[in-house]
């Protein structure tokens, strides 16, 4: 809640200025930002639990995998100020996503322990055959690489289960290309790493407010930012893993603070 709100709710007794000064002061109280999260209903949180049984202190398995996931940054900036007084002891705040004005550019990108691929970026209404070809330029060469230079003998591809990734078309071409894949719980972007590391190149991008006029001028920022995200930062993320695995169990395949 807000340090306003907080004041209402004390019928003016103090006011805001005094409950801004005594948040602030406070080891009790953060100020943070709302996430996003998916709602996630009885059998999405059913169908998390083993998952997170079958993966649980697996350290050697996550760092075979491969994190995907496509990501939208807007001409306009992120979401509207979405900060507000959290108390620690308190599960934070979340909101809905909704959609952008201004124009926007849509991207991919994979991440694992070991590095990152290439970022794409993605032009039209994404459909199985775009994202194979996405797959194909970006994905295929770096596994191989991973196997090459790094001694992975069977990096696992992961992937949300959004229509295009699992597609007949999409899932046939994974077969040819004997690419593995993750058995990934739907409504779980809380698990996968990238979505954390998006916020690194966004705070980036938008460092001091920063929009922009034209997708071009964007997109070159995205690339210098994606460029900067470093392989131990990714290293940490991945290690972290067994924790993200155990605080769903925890929760009882509840969203988890990521």
């Amino acid at each position: 809640m807000s340090s306003r709100i907080i004041a209402l709710a004390l019928d003016h007794v103090v006011k805001r200025t005094t409950v801004l000064r005594v948040l602030r002061a406070s080891k009790f109280a953060s100020y943070i930002k709302r996430k996003p999260t998916p709602h996630l209903k009885k059998h999405h949180k059913a169908k998390r639990i083993p998952f997170a049984k079958k993966h649980l202190n697996k350290v050697e398995f996550w760092e075979r995998v491969l994190f995907t996931d496509e990501n939208k940054f807007n001409l306009d900036g992120p979401g509207g100020c979405q900060y507000y007084w959290h108390v620690i002891l308190k599960d934070p705040e979340t909101y809905s996503r909704r959609g952008m004005r201004g124009g926007s550019v849509l991207v991919w990108a994979g991440v694992c322990q070991n590095g990152k691929t290439k970022i794409a970026f993605l032009e039209g209404k994404q459909t199985a055959v775009k994202y194979t070809q996405t797959i194909l330029n970006y994905l295929c060469l770096f596994l191989q690489e991973l196997q090459d230079n790094h001694g992975i003998r069977e990096p696992i591809f992961q992937q949300d289960g959004a229509s295009i990734h699992t597609a007949k078309s999409t899932q046939t071409f994974l077969s040819i290309h004997n690419i593995k894949i993750l058995e990934w719980p739907a409504k779980s972007p809380d698990l996968n790493i990238i979505e954390s590391v998006w916020g690194d190149p966004a705070r980036s991008v938008y460092a001091g407010g920063r929009q922009f006029t034209c997708r071009e001028d964007l997109t070159k920022q995205i690339e210098v930012s994606w460029r900067q995200v470093s392989v131990g930062y990714l290293k940490r993320l991945v290690e972290d893993m067994p924790t993200r695995i155990a605080k769903v169990i925890i929760r009882g395949g509840a969203g988890i603070d990521r």
